[in-house]
């Protein structure tokens, strides 16, 4: 273990943290919006929109699911979404904040997940928006896509079989 893996930590959430969870929202989203050329208000407004949507969805559809705040260091720097189903470990959502990017803390998260899949003996699945740049990161580790539609991919890790 190395210190960017102990400077990596994961909370509840809390009502307190729901500000933030809408900036980290609007973060990872919106660049398609200004190649159409709106201007930010309108971006922020439609954003907050689909927040405020995404939001209810995750209440209704993951209501058993572990809901973590990553802390890098001790400041918030994304959202782990995490809902462990009879068949199955789901990455609902990993969310990182622009300056938390690129650092390995996604590598490190993906890995615990592996883990807990090894243990549990069950795949990791997640769902991915096709321009997403942590498809990359997925395939690195050994996700492989299994399914696809006309925005995302839906992709899935195996644990290895034991041998006998």
């Amino acid at each position: 273990m190395d210190n960017s893996d102990k400077s990596l930590t994961l909370r509840p959430l809390t009502s307190e943290d729901s500000p933030f969870l809408a900036r980290l929202y609007k973060s990872s989203r919106g660049d398609d919006l200004r190649e159409l050329g709106w201007d930010e208000s309108r971006i922020d407004d439609f954003l907050e929109m689909q927040y405020q949507a995404q939001r209810i969805l995750d209440e209704q559809d993951y209501a058993k699911a572990t809901d973590q705040l990553i802390l890098w260091s001790g400041n918030r720097a994304g959202r782990l979404l995490v809902d462990s189903r009879e068949n199955e470990i789901r990455c609902v959502d990993l969310a990182l904040l622009p300056e938390f990017r690129n650092r390995g803390l996604g590598t490190i998260l993906m890995r615990r997940l592996q883990l807990q899949a090894v243990t549990a003996h069950k795949p990791l699945r997640l769902q991915v928006i096709r321009y997403n740049r942590a498809i990359n990161l997925f395939e690195r580790l050994g996700f492989v896509r299994t399914s696809e539609t006309g925005t995302h991919f839906q992709m899935e890790w195996k644990p290895p079989r034991a041998e006998v």
